[in-house]
């Protein structure tokens, strides 16, 4: 394992990350979820020998910048995405999503299907999506949140900082650890979050449901989805996702979210069988 820092001269920020297993060959570009980092990755890529795995920390997310734009839109991050794969002269790819990852996996993968050579969705089948009138009231909270500019919490400890990322969300205390490393930073007073305070705020949802549809149904790769037992993306909540995609397979695996550090095993064999086939 090593760090790495990959500059991106149009977007004008630099991400950073780690590089796992064998440099050469094709690359396997990991994007974790959202408020983590690559960290998340590390239980599955030791159990991922002979890959070129290269995780990064989203942009705003652990050591990377964040993006100058102030709305923070996923077609931001997509455009970082692509410009790490032009910067690293990556021709073809193969990309491991997360959460907030996979749905800019979704993405990247619907918009640039030819640089995508398979796709593993882990518990996310595309971005946030809402009707138009729901979509402006989503812009509006975000816009209001981000003029009041509340700065991040303070907590007087690292173990109150960690309990909080663990309440955030359906995460377990062993992964909080793993990711508290790059997500926490000291400050007057305590420990606060390295992250990007605009992650915070209420999410833009600017697609409808149709439009996410339509980058999934452009995709031309192969797609594992590896889906939660205890996930939140039921077939109910976002019809007809799984099946606008042309050629997915969908596996079940025990754990809640992040399934990826919490059942890492079951989870790294499926994904390297896929990436293999």
């Amino acid at each position: 394992m090593e760090e790495i820092e990959i500059r991106l001269p149009r977007a004008g920020i630099t991400l950073r990350g780690r590089r796992f297993g064998t440099p050469g060959g094709l690359p396997v570009l990991c994007l974790h979820g959202w408020l983590d980092n690559c960290a998340s990755f590390a239980p599955m890529a030791s159990r991922l020998p002979g890959f070129d795995l290269v995780a990064v920390d989203l942009p705003g997310h652990g050591l990377s910048d964040p993006i100058p734009s102030p709305t923070c839109q996923y077609l931001d991050h997509v455009a970082c995405v692509l410009e790490l794969a032009q910067v690293q002269g990556w021709q073809r790819l193969q990309l491991v999503g997360h959460s907030l990852g996979g749905a800019l996996s979704a993405l990247v993968a619907g918009v640039a299907p030819s640089l995508v050579e398979r796709l593993v969705l882990i518990d996310a089948i595309g971005p946030l999506s809402a009707s138009p009138d729901v979509g402006v009231e989503s812009v509006s909270r975000y816009l209001s949140a981000y003029l009041a500019d509340e700065p991040a919490p303070v907590y007087r400890t690292r173990s109150q900082a960690l309990k909080a990322r663990v309440q955030l969300a359906d995460i377990l205390l062993d992964t909080a650890e793993l990711l508290l490393e790059r997500d926490v930073r000291e400050v007057p007073g305590g420990f606060s979050w390295r992250s990007d305070n605009r992650l915070r705020h209420p999410f833009t949802m600017t697609f409808t449901e149709e439009q996410v549809r339509a980058y999934l149904s452009a995709i031309t790769a192969p797609v594992l989805f590896a889906e939660a037992e205890r996930t939140a993306l039921r077939e109910d909540y976002y019809p007809g996702r799984l099946a606008a995609v042309p050629n997915l397979t969908k596996m079940t695996f025990a754990g809640g979210h992040h399934l990826h550090v919490e059942n890492p095993d079951p989870v790294a064999e499926a994904v390297r069988d896929f990436l293999r086939s």
